[in-house]
């Protein structure tokens, strides 16, 4: 996932909080390190930005490369990017939220500067931005555990951007987990029509199905496992309207069990 990289002159109110969670899944123990800054855009006025983020990561129960891999790719795959890896994720965190604070002010002074200079150039609410990313690990079976990472981002306009990114590691080895290795060979077809065939289910309000964009879909990629089945998740607008938000669909094992392997062979990260 590539996010907007966005840093703080003002902030009036930093919180960094960090404790020991554990999932109910796995064996995995994991503490979760959280920042919440509000800054202001100037000395006068009301325009500010709002930045949370709250990410879970390992810390024991696997072994050191094992959690060093499964914290690098959290890290790259929600407030970092996979060109300078790293795991220590309190300052990359706080290095994320510096550079959004940043980012928002040199890009609204320059909207003011237009405004100034046209007088009409900037719409009501543009100046008022909220970046939100957080990450936690959601569902296991046998080997691979899921991990979602979910990002919402408004700077302006009718709503926000927002998606989940799903990451399935090896428990094993720390790697991920892509739909190609976990699936056996010319899936892709029988993958779509389960998919296809279990979309309807997941809307409660019949319209809703009736309002996509498209019924026959595809798998995207985007995949968590638990001990349901196999879960896809798309993003607004990947197969619908904004307003049917994140669409959800759940394949059941004694289903989609056939499809995949027995023993997926890993990328490393």
């Amino acid at each position: 996932m590539k996010r907007l990289m966005f840093l703080p002159a003002l902030v009036l109110a930093a919180a960094a909080v960090l404790y020991t969670g554990c999932t109910r899944e796995t064996k995995l123990k994991t503490k979760v390190y959280e920042k919440n800054v509000e800054a202001k855009l100037g000395d006068e006025g009301d325009d500010a930005i709002s930045v949370k983020v709250k990410l879970e990561y390992p810390v024991e129960g696997a072994a050191p490369e094992v959690i060093t891999k499964m914290t690098e790719a959290i890290i790259g795959h929600s407030v970092g990017n996979m060109d300078g890896v790293q795991s220590n994720v309190e300052k990359v965190v706080n290095d994320y939220v510096d550079i959004t604070v940043d980012a928002y002010k040199e890009t609204c002074q320059e909207l003011i500067r237009i405004r100034e200079e046209e007088e009409d150039g900037v719409f009501q609410g543009m100046l008022n931005w909220e970046d939100y990313v957080e990450g936690y690990f959601s569902g296991k079976h046998k080997n691979a555990i899921s991990y979602i990472v979910y990002a919402y981002s408004y700077n302006g306009g009718a709503h926000g951007d927002e998606g989940e990114y799903v990451m399935v590691f090896d428990t094993a080895t720390g790697n991920l987990i892509t739909e190609s290795d976990y699936f056996v060979p010319g899936y892709e077809s029988e993958l779509s029509q389960m998919l296809s065939a279990h979309l309807r289910e997941s809307f409660e309000d019949p319209s809703d199905y009736e309002s996509l964009f498209v019924k026959d879909i595809e798998s995207n990629g985007n995949f968590m496992v638990s001990d349901k089945g196999v879960t896809y998740i798309y993003s607004p607008y990947e197969i619908g309207p904004h307003s049917l938000g994140t669409i959800r669909v759940t394949i059941p094992w004694e289903e989609v069990g056939g499809i995949v392997k027995e023993s997926p062979t890993t990328k490393v990260n």
